[in-house]
């Protein structure tokens, strides 16, 4: 083992990771987009399709470039941590179970809102043009949409790990699960589709998280909205779409429930 060559322990780490998550999105999107796409016609976001195989190149060669960037950023923390510079707890005593929940709902708050602030930076105008264009060019998005980014948006969206990592007691498995939690969100985001039931934005604490709906008006009129996990950064800086309840609830209510209202 420790005379294998680093690039091939790369490889074996990196290969299953970008063939897992293409599997993945590759089954929701045949499920929703293909074999699907007249049964949850009504559950779609957008009602004009714009999605072209053009499209998908494009996000399949940045979804790699940015799990190359995300490695980067995982790597950073793995050294960190192999030299003892983190603060990251290794093992979760029994009977912490709660504060490790308590650390993936804080963790999850804190990754919302350094993607908020990133996000809103990479709407500036140079930074949009240089950067974030990439991810725009899918504005009809699908699963493969979710991780299509520029190399530096793809390293610097994922890097909030590494100051949460260097100051921050986090138990591990709480890491992992927030690394889970975050990539279902990202995916449901992307989605293209509205699964979620009309009474959703409604009901507290559930009207206060985004959806499928709510980036899906980012990418339609590339402008607010810009957060992926919770509202409130939004409205708390002015940056919240208008109308957005209103296109939730139109693409939620299953098929006919307007008409036997």
């Amino acid at each position: 083992m420790g005379n294998t060559h680093p690039i091939l322990v790369f490889l074996q780490s990196f290969l299953p990771q970008i063939g897992g998550y293409l599997a993945v999105v590759g089954l929701l999107f045949a499920v929703f987009w293909v074999w699907g796409e007249r049964a949850f016609a009504r559950r779609r976001v957008q009602k004009v399709k714009l999605f072209t195989t053009r499209q998908l190149r494009h996000e399949l060669l940045y979804t790699l470039v940015t799990f190359l960037a995300g490695a980067a950023s995982a790597g950073v923390v793995i050294v960190l941590h192999a030299r003892g510079k983190t603060s990251i707890v290794d093992t979760l005593a029994p009977g912490q179970e709660l504060l490790a929940l308590a650390w993936v709902v804080g963790i999850v708050v804190f990754n919302d809102g350094w993607f908020y602030a990133w996000h809103r930076l990479l709407h500036t105008p140079r930074m949009f043009r240089l950067v974030h264009a990439v991810h725009h060019k899918s504005v009809d998005v699908n699963p493969f949409s979710s991780y299509s980014f520029h190399a530096f948006e793809g390293f610097i969206l994922g890097a909030w790990i590494i100051p949460a990592a260097i100051f921050l007691p986090i138990p591990m498995p709480a890491l992992a699960l927030v690394q889970v939690v975050g990539l279902l969100n990202n995916v449901n985001s992307h989605l293209g589709y509205e699964l979620l039931p009309s009474w959703w934005v409604k009901i507290p604490p559930f009207k206060w998280t985004a959806s499928s709906t709510y980036h899906n008006l980012h990418h339609q009129k590339l402008k607010g909205n810009y957060a992926l996990f919770f509202r409130f950064w939004d409205r708390i800086f002015g940056t919240e779409l208008p109308g957005y309840d209103m296109a939730f609830v139109d693409r939620s209510e299953p098929r006919g429930a307007k008409a036997s209202s």
